[in-house]
């Protein structure tokens, strides 16, 4: 919907939209008159809120009630009136100033934690693949006749254990010497690089394979097929939003939450994200389902040498506090982009 509103019914909207942010009530017209934005009686505030309201921007859930924004109301709102101020700037960095950045798992768990706190909401980060982060270290640990105990430690500080099946041909040494090669030869590379080029040299070099490039072959080819190298979904805050009217019914809230755990919702909104690098705001009806229409969702990919890796973000109520959400959003991607960068990538051998 691409309607262009009066100046006047712009007014009107931010104030209406404000109160019900403020209060989670429907705004009367009594009270957009009283706050003397417009200096117009409760009767033109009415005839402009039945404008709005043809235009589908407001609705009267109730006869006799005020007024509540629509999904378009509060997409036209945020549109229209929400800008990052450099006071904003100036504090958030405050509140961030003490991020230890020494284990990316840690600092993801922190930021998530801290987005809940400072919006009073949900706050999420959804992890990196891991097959896209960089190799630092992998060691293979046997634990009986057939079972490995793998561990991959990123550039990045992410620790990934994984337990693979293996062939009970391949020794203790074998692991070992099959570790030294990785580890010397594919340091630096992504784990999805290793996989690519592993399967390039068995293509290439197939009449040249000695014993330690089979072994090199069965422990990769293992190690690839176990893996779970998915995306992980770090969350806090759900106490936040308990207590907010919308979520009296708070079945609807845990279905929400148990959908947004599963991967596939992830990586949705993940995939929606990766289209725009700025700030992506989902309002009720945009998340795709009726049982969670009462909800809000800011989100912003962060990135690593200029690419979309993963994505953070508040949820609360569509009426959440948008104003204050969204540079706390749009800083703290920018956090975690710097920290990616500092911990190590491409560039830094």
């Amino acid at each position: 919907m691409n309607i262009k509103l009066s100046d006047r019914e712009e007014t009107v909207l931010r104030v209406i939209v404000d109160e019900y942010i403020n209060s989670s009530q429907p705004v009367g017209s009594r009270y957009v008159s009283k706050t003397g934005f417009l200096s117009l009686s409760p009767a033109s505030i009415r005839n402009i809120m039945s404008d709005l309201e043809d235009k589908g921007f407001i609705i009267q859930p109730h006869t006799s009630s005020g007024r509540v924004p629509t999904d378009t109301g509060f997409k036209y709102y945020i549109d229209k009136f929400i800008a990052i101020s450099n006071n904003d700037l100036q504090e958030l960095k405050n509140e961030f100033r003490d991020l230890n950045a020494v284990n990316v798992r840690s600092i993801f768990d922190s930021i998530s934690r801290k987005l809940g706190e400072l919006t009073h909401s949900i706050g999420f980060v959804i992890s990196p693949k891991l097959n896209t982060m960089y190799l630092k270290h992998i060691e293979f640990i046997r634990l009986n006749s057939d079972t490995v105990l793998t561990v991959i430690v990123t550039k990045s500080g992410i620790v990934h254990n994984m337990l693979m099946n293996i062939n009970e041909s391949i020794k203790d040494n074998d692991l070992v010497r099959v570790a030294n090669y990785l580890n010397d030869k594919f340091k630096d590379k992504t784990l999805l690089e290793v996989k690519e080029q592993l399967v390039n040299e068995m293509r290439d070099e197939k009449d040249k394979v000695n014993e330690l490039t089979e072994k090199v072959m069965q422990v990769s080819q293992n190690l690839f097929n176990d893996a779970d190298f998915e995306s992980e979904i770090i969350l806090h805050g759900t106490s936040n939003i308990i207590g907010q009217p919308e979520f009296k019914d708070t079945e609807k809230l845990k279905d929400f939450l148990k959908a947004f755990e599963e991967k596939h919702f992830a990586y949705q909104i993940l995939e929606r994200c990766m289209r725009e690098n700025g700030v992506k705001i989902f309002i009720g009806s945009d998340l795709g389902s009726d049982s969670v229409e009462e909800l809000g969702l800011v989100t912003k990919p962060y990135l690593r040498d200029d690419k979309t890796i993963g994505t953070l973000g508040v949820i609360g109520p569509k009426r959440m506090k948008y104003p204050e959400v969204i540079p706390i959003v749009d800083f703290t991607a920018e956090i975690i982009t710097n920290l990616l960068k500092k911990l190590g990538g491409s560039n830094e051998k």
